[in-house]
């Protein structure tokens, strides 16, 4: 699984292999794992599965939290029905 960096103050994206191969090359090195190596175009598989799993969980409980609502709205309908009849 490939992890990209990218050098400081630079837009030079490099994955660790094509970093390897480039020699070293000094400057501080950050990882950025949702960018991609400027010189083969790998990504970091694992940080985009991660990053959809964590959307898809947050859509997830968005819906719940919309439900859980509506289904509180319409339990106070039926309750204020019950009190008034």
């Amino acid at each position: 699984m490939a992890k990209i960096y990218c050098l400081d103050d630079s837009t030079l994206y490099l994955c660790e292999d094509c970093l390897d191969e480039l020699g070293p090359i000094s400057g501080k090195w950050n990882e950025t794992p949702l960018a991609t190596c400027s010189v083969c175009g790998e990504v970091d598989l694992q940080s985009h599965e991660e990053l959809h799993q964590y959307c898809h969980d947050m859509d997830q409980l968005s819906y719940q939290e919309d439900q859980f609502a509506s289904d509180q709205e319409m339990w106070e309908a039926h309750i204020s029905e019950t009190r008034s009849s």
